[in-house]
């Protein structure tokens, strides 16, 4: 199953996800094209007019656009002290402890399995994939996976695996035109890394009850398992970002810091160029890379897919199948928008790649976004910096999309 089919299941209620109720009681709810035919009622209801006068589109507080703000270094160091705050996490910096515990020939390039450390109590694993010959550091990507309402699997959706799991090879196919992302950018001379996220891949939610197909991933893992574990996952978002929550953090942070201290391992490498260090993202990628590339001054060229757009005009028929509980940073938003972070990648460069039929946020709100980028890079006196894109196709990060970003990576990194 993939994300199209799962948003469609999952928009009638999670109850019927997860015990396989008939839809046929309620109709799915599928947000139209913008522009297509009239919007669909408000999903808050009687509760909508108060959120609208709170989503009226505004600038927020601390945009750059604003007069106030001249100087585009000062108002970063401002503004990324904000954002940092917002996560109300910061874990201590720690030893990585790298250890090795996988090497697989690719032909091309070497691909290791690490276990590294991001905090001193957080252990994760890592691909690390390495042209071969290499005469001297490569260009470096830092390589972030998808939402996807796809959790059994994670990095794997980026990496060439074998044997590998229909399901994942179908959902490659749907989202990143039937390729290993992270292995494409490593045949093309890039050092790659990629890690799980928390909720997804080896660092899924499991429990002692789970067959060890399921623990392991193995592929005897039937679609029936796929999409029960697909719907717990789902199911278990709030509860995951409330724990967070009453523990005094957010899943925002927690995901951040753990792919700014992946970036920090990846730069201790022999093999990556730390003067040409990128990331890359589709969706939930999209956000993490938004993230990185404003808060890790490593990070020189961002693309981010896909989840460009304004939060305001998002609340009215989007939050409930796009703005999830992954991507949320309380009391951010009247700060500082999507667009305003990226002017946070400045000095570096950033091209974001959207959907015109992108049904997970209004296209008016990915368009206005991208008129605030270019403002922002303009006033800074770095418009050649940004680049922002617009296909003619759904939510995903489709082989023609990619060349896009190979060609603006290999002119920003060379």
């Amino acid at each position: 199953m993939n994300r199209r089919e799962f948003i469609t299941m999952t928009s009638v209620g999670t109850t019927a996800a997860l015990t396989g109720a008939s839809h046929a009681a309620e109709p799915p709810h599928v947000d139209p094209l913008p522009g297509t035919q009239s919007a669909p009622l408000p999903d808050l209801g009687t509760h909508w007019p108060f959120f609208e006068k709170l989503s009226t589109p505004s600038r927020p507080a601390m945009s750059f656009l604003e007069d106030k703000y001249k100087d585009i270094g000062a108002w970063s160091k401002e503004a990324r002290a904000t954002l940092l705050a917002d996560f109300h996490y910061r874990p201590e910096p720690c030893d990585p402890k790298p250890e090795l515990v996988e090497t697989v020939d690719c032909e091309t390039h070497v691909r290791e399995r690490v276990l590294i450390n991001t905090t001193p109590h957080i252990r994760i694993p890592v691909y690390v994939l390495i042209p071969k010959n290499l005469d001297k550091p490569a260009p470096a990507m830092v390589a972030l996976h998808d939402h996807g309402g796809f959790y059994i699997w994670g990095k794997e959706k980026l990496i060439d695996v074998a044997p590998e799991h229909p399901a994942l090879t179908e959902f490659k196919r749907t989202y990143y035109g039937g390729r290993g992302l992270a292995d494409e950018l490593a045949r093309r001379g890039y050092a790659v890394i990629v890690s799980d996220m928390m909720h997804w891949g080896e660092r899924g939610l499991y429990f002692d009850a789970d067959p060890e197909r399921i623990a392991n991933r193995t592929m005897d893992v039937t679609q029936k398992d796929i999409q029960e574990f697909n719907a717990r996952s789902w199911a278990h978002e709030e509860l995951v970002a409330r724990t967070a929550l009453a523990a005094g953090v957010t899943w925002s942070g927690i995901n951040m810091w753990d792919d700014i201290r992946v970036t920090d391992y990846f730069l201790t490498r022999p093999e990556v160029d730390a003067k040409r260090v990128g990331c890359i993202g589709l969706s939930l990628g999209c956000v993490r890379s938004i993230f990185l590339g404003a808060l890790h001054e490593a990070v020189r060229a961002s693309v981010s897919v896909c989840w460009t757009a304004e939060y305001s005009q998002m609340l009215r028929n989007n939050v409930r199948n796009g703005i999830g509980f992954t991507k949320l940073v309380p009391g951010l938003y009247g700060d500082l928008d999507w667009p305003d972070l990226a002017g946070l990648h400045l000095p570096g460069h950033l091209m974001t790649i959207n959907g015109l039929q992108d049904m997970l946020y209004p296209l008016k709100a990915a368009q206005d976004a991208v008129a605030k980028i270019e403002r922002i890079f303009e006033k800074a006196g770095k418009r050649d910096h940004y680049e922002g894109v617009f296909f003619d196709g759904p939510h995903e990060f489709n082989l023609d999309m990619q060349e896009k970003a190979f060609a603006w990576l290999q002119q920003v990194l060379a």
